[in-house]
């Protein structure tokens, strides 16, 4: 497996996680925050109140960067 499938791999997992704390605890997790703030710079913060929206969004943004931080770290080969 390369190495950004690899990252995003992860990343996927990190927001899984993240949106699983925030279910369990009811509060936002440490996980969850950094999104939550950038999307409410948009106004669009309060979409994370359904938590299908915030899975959603956790997976896609963590695993984003998991991919680019893995294509980086792995370079080309």
């Amino acid at each position: 497996m390369k190495a950004w499938k690899k990252g995003a791999l992860v990343g996927g997992l990190v927001g899984v996680t993240g949106t699983f704390v925030t279910y369990l605890t009811g509060d936002i997790s440490f996980i969850s925050l950094p999104v939550v703030l950038l999307f409410s710079l948009f106004g669009a913060g309060l979409l994370f109140l359904f938590p299908y929206f915030e899975l959603f969004t956790l997976v896609v943004v963590y695993g984003l960067l998991g991919a680019i931080i893995g294509y980086v770290i792995g370079g080309k080969k």
